[in-house]
């Protein structure tokens, strides 16, 4: 498994400060995100987040769930409800593996699926809760890593790692 750390948010305490408490950087954070995508990478962006944590660190583990929508120039083939409905429990089923593999961690555990059309897109959503740290699987043939790295660096003041499988 490698761990690259594409962005971490500035902190101003490098040194212990004046109550003898650890840096920032060095406690454990309070609130990590994982995109749980199924494979090599997913399993262990899902170890890395779980590895981070404490026992009073909040985790969050988030599949994407797309939707489609109706074409207007015709209407062939299974109805776009019907691979709507098929992708949200297959995004489901995501999220079950991901309790399967993550098993008893010691941090609190929150499953979400975020689905296209109802819920904001990734970032938007990863942006107004404040996470710590967000943790992405690493894809092979993405120039920054994955798809949604530069958005979610953008967006969020946390630590963005991207993890190989």
């Amino acid at each position: 498994m490698t761990v690259l750390s594409t962005h971490r948010a500035a902190t101003t305490d490098d040194a212990s400060d004046a109550f003898g408490r650890a840096p920032a950087s060095a406690r454990a954070p309070a609130r990590v995100l994982v995109l749980y995508e199924p494979g090599a990478g997913g399993a262990a962006a899902l170890r890395e987040a779980a590895a981070l944590g404490g026992a009073d660190t909040a985790l969050t583990v988030v599949t994407l769930a797309p939707q489609s929508v109706q074409p207007h120039c015709c209407n062939r083939g299974p109805g776009v409800e019907v691979v709507n409905c098929v992708v949200r429990d297959e995004a489901e089923r995501d999220l079950e593996l991901a309790r399967t593999i993550l098993g008893e961690s010691g941090a609190t555990t929150t499953f979400r699926s975020l689905v296209g059309g109802q819920d904001p897109p990734l970032h938007a959503w990863a942006a107004t809760r404040a996470f710590d740290v967000i943790v992405l699987p690493r894809r092979r043939f993405s120039p920054v890593g994955h798809p949604l790295a530069r958005r979610l660096r953008r967006a969020s003041a946390g630590e963005l790692r991207l993890v190989s499988g």
